[in-house]
């Protein structure tokens, strides 16, 4: 007996070894054929989108609380897009604008665009007037209303009295509008009480920006230090509750990017704090304008790595996923759109993305393969997901896996092309 079961052994784990040594049968990637049944293509024309796919995002639009668009910045076929929905989604119910700026941002923005028809030529004089020049480039005050092509969106939601809400912290070049909007909520006497100071602060901001930018020193400790700053900001703020507000901004505004400084480091603990800042807004905002979170409706643009459910690339819960916890707490749902791009115009010449398999946008192989160069693209991430997550079927980077994870629907634009600036240079 004891010969039978050695010899039993023996067999069983040879065969082990046998096993162990082949290699696991390699998974194939995500092909054209796999994708093309959750594929279809729209044109933008006259504002309006056109096509098969636009039936389908028409339908998508209106049967979602939240839809939340999940962009990378500077591009102006998704300010396009942007504009192209906000009809649809306007008719649906929608009357809220969330977006990647600070709630002080979100206010300037209102009073520029109160008359929708002048928001380009308002938008365009005040980031010319407050335009700061680098030697790589120039910075607006409000980040990604830069371009024509986001005042067009902005005036297509404020012609329909769409609230503003700004859910993020304040711009790094933001400071010299926030403090004269300070300046010009105070009374006549305060006013020429302050004067002097006010006069010291504007001055002193462009040069912490340029001995910044030479690594000379960090603006945000020298204006988390400067007593002249931190007078005007506490003598401002007494007995005037917009000015306090204002004040505490650009406090935590300075104090996130402080965090982020190339001394300190701490980038986890200041895109925590950044998180959070965003779901306090997000709360506060819909106190403010009375949003009924049971039904209410609001569009979000912001940056892509905000906007999934679930954890982010930043290690955190965003705003993406308390929108769509929210909306399934009410029994109502949200729908994620991230953007990607294939085509795209580079230093004048059109390039393709996927010509360069070293490249960085590369990893998007899977779904850049569907793209068109003259067509809008989108892909229903839904139904593919069983397919991804529990029969393992492809071979995918983790970026292509995330995505699945976090967002429903991909959306490419045909070649993306260079916005065009809405300010004039110094």
């Amino acid at each position: 007996m004891k010969i039978i079961i050695l010899l039993f052994a023996t067999i069983l784990f040879g065969n082990c070894l046998l096993f162990a040594q082949e290699k696991p049968a390699e998974k194939p990637p995500l092909t054209e054929q796999d994708l093309e049944k959750y594929t279809s293509y729209f044109q933008i024309a006259d504002n309006k989108l056109i096509g098969d796919g636009a039936k389908f995002l028409t339908n998508e639009i209106i049967q979602n609380q939240f839809v939340i668009l999940g962009e990378y910045h500077g591009s102006s076929e998704i300010s396009k897009f942007t504009k192209a929905i906000i009809p649809i989604f306007h008719d649906a119910g929608c009357r809220t604008f969330g977006l990647e700026i600070g709630p002080i941002s979100a206010q300037i923005l209102a009073k520029l665009s109160k008359d929708s028809s002048k928001t380009i030529e308002n938008l365009k004089a005040f980031n010319s007037e407050n335009l700061v020049p680098m030697k790589t480039r120039s910075f607006t005050p409000i980040p990604f209303f830069s371009n024509v092509e986001d005042a067009e969106f902005l005036m297509e939601a404020r012609k329909r009295n769409w609230n503003l809400l700004g859910l993020d912290q304040e711009f790094s070049f933001s400071y010299i509008p926030l403090f004269q909007t300070m300046f010009d909520n105070l009374k006549g006497g305060k006013q020429a009480e302050l004067k002097p100071l006010f006069d010291k602060i504007i001055t002193s901001i462009p040069a912490f920006y340029e001995a910044d930018s030479q690594e000379k020193m960090s603006q945000y400790k020298a204006i988390l230090e400067s007593k002249e700053i931190n007078n005007f900001l506490a003598s401002a703020s007494i007995g005037n509750p917009k000015n306090k507000q204002i004040a505490d901004a650009i406090k935590f505004t300075t104090e996130i990017y402080y965090q982020n400084d190339r001394q300190i480091r701490r980038y986890y603990d200041a895109n925590s704090s950044r998180v959070n800042y965003m779901k306090n807004n997000l709360s506060e905002g819909f106190r403010k304008i009375k949003f009924d979170q049971t039904k209410d409706k609001m569009l979000l643009k912001m940056g892509a790595v905000h906007t999934g459910r679930g954890f982010s690339p930043l290690s955190l819960f965003e705003i993406g996923n308390t929108l769509s916890e929210l909306a399934v707490f009410n029994g109502n749902r949200s729908l994620h759109i991230e953007f990607g791009s294939r085509y795209f115009i580079e230093n004048g010449k059109e390039v393709d993305a996927l010509s360069n398999e070293k490249g960085f946008l590369y990893r998007y192989q899977a779904f850049l393969q569907m793209s068109k160069k003259d067509k809008w693209t989108v892909i229903d991430l839904r139904p593919l997901r069983n397919t991804v997550f529990y029969q393992r079927k492809f071979n995918l980077d983790s970026i292509v896996l995330e995505i699945f994870k976090n967002q429903d629907l991909y959306v490419m634009p045909p070649v993306d092309k260079d916005p065009t600036p809405n300010y004039q240079t110094k």
